[in-house]
């Protein structure tokens, strides 16, 4: 069943949301930065937000200047929801099907929310003294090419080729490292998981005295740290 979400959502509780995480210190002119107090009511439209006119440049915004969403149309609910479907890694289907979008649509809008989200992860060292690196492979699919592993497979099926998994084979890492102290975690989607890209992985995240526990996968036998193995995946899995 598909929920009719976009009705649930109060519009001016969504309108005070977006303001609140697109503009951190107050909704304000683009061009001048005077408040919205300086400014007259230009324009309200009919999706919920209203367009502003500055009195002191005469420049034109709205809730979305400034913004991915700058020129869109879209529902100030709509926006809310959408966002946390792409936050939760929600299907395009499913998202078009809830908020009465096409899938089109949402995909158009999936990419740059994705991409800025990236952009805007945290580049700096973790300053725990111990930290733990591991890595996952989930089974993807990339559309329009010819993959080496069948992208849509049956409920509970596993992936039956052995080793560890790569972009040539549809199944590219995913290498995490968590301080143990802070719960700070740095996540990156890698190609592979050799020796080489683990050490950048591991440099990157963590600080020169650091502590990193491992698993026993030979790619991270060189890095440069004060390096310690925890359980083998044979020993976690006797310890069930």
């Amino acid at each position: 069943m598909i929920f009719p979400v976009t009705d649930l959502l109060d519009d001016q509780e969504s309108l005070e949301w977006l303001e609140k995480y697109f503009h951190p210190k107050g909704l304000r002119c683009p061009s001048c930065r005077a408040t919205t107090q300086l400014a007259r009511v230009f324009r309200t439209h009919k999706r919920g937000f209203v367009d502003y006119r500055c009195q002191k440049c005469q420049s034109v915004y709205n809730l979305y200047t400034g913004t991915l969403f700058a020129g869109s149309n879209l529902e100030p609910r709509r926006v809310v929801l959408l966002l946390r479907g792409v936050c939760k890694g929600d299907p395009s289907t499913v998202l078009s099907e809830e908020l009465s979008l096409s899938r089109q649509c949402v995909h158009r809008w999936r990419c740059p929310i994705q991409a800025n989200a990236y952009e805007m992860l945290s580049r700096s060292a973790l300053t725990d003294s111990d930290t733990e690196t591991d890595e996952m492979f989930p089974q993807r699919g990339k559309k329009g090419e010819n993959t080496a592993i069948p992208s849509v497979r049956r409920a509970g099926e596993a992936h039956k080729r052995k080793g560890h998994g790569t972009y040539e084979n549809d199944r590219p890492s995913v290498v995490g490292t968590v301080g143990r102290e802070s719960g700070q975690c740095r996540l990156r989607v890698r190609e592979h998981t050799d020796s080489k890209t683990l050490n950048e992985h591991v440099h990157g995240s963590t600080k020169k005295e650091a502590t990193c526990y491992t698993d026993e996968w030979q790619g991270y036998n060189k890095i440069n740290r004060t390096h310690r193995h925890g359980m083998s995946r044979e020993e976690r899995v006797g310890e069930r």
